[in-house]
């Protein structure tokens, strides 16, 4: 019995950091982000800043807004500054590491199938943590696209 408990805590174990592996945003691939960044605008490096709507005031290729930007890091942050998330969201770079820091915070199971992977980062993406596991997501344009670009991938991964 010591031995068969020993291996099932050692698998459990194992899993569990699997699963927490995924969440870690580290782990989020180029093809992830080049799919989340067509998606968002069709990676238009020069989408600048618009409005569209109350508290939708997005930037950049990601088309981020600057909760989301202070929620993954605030990179580029220059108090000095007043439009240092602008900057930092219009530059590519920059814009994805707010992205990976966002994940890294917010990182969940947002589709209910049991781990962490790119599609939970494109619904938490477009609809934030509280939102990213309702099913209306899921019927957006950007979540369409999403998978247009992604699905080809994830059949190897």
């Amino acid at each position: 019995m010591g031995v068969q408990s020993f291996f099932i805590a050692a698998v459990i174990l194992g899993c569990a950091a699997t699963l927490e592996a995924h969440r870690e945003a580290g782990l989020m691939g180029e093809q992830c982000l080049r799919c989340l960044c067509e998606a968002s605008t069709e990676c238009n490096e020069d989408a600048g800043c618009s409005s569209d709507g109350p508290n939708q005031y997005l930037c950049g290729p990601y088309a981020i807004s600057y909760q989301y930007w202070k929620d993954g890091g605030s990179p580029g942050a220059n108090p000095s500054d007043p439009l240092d998330f602008e900057k930092c969201l219009n530059s590519k770079p920059c814009a994805e590491a707010s992205v990976k820091g966002y994940m890294q915070r917010w990182g969940q199971d947002c589709d209910g199938n049991g781990y962490i992977d790119c599609y939970d980062w494109a619904l938490l993406h477009k609809a934030g943590p509280d939102a990213c596991s309702g099913s209306w997501v899921q019927k957006t344009d950007f979540f369409v696209q999403f998978k247009t670009c992604y699905a080809p991938v994830s059949k190897f991964n």
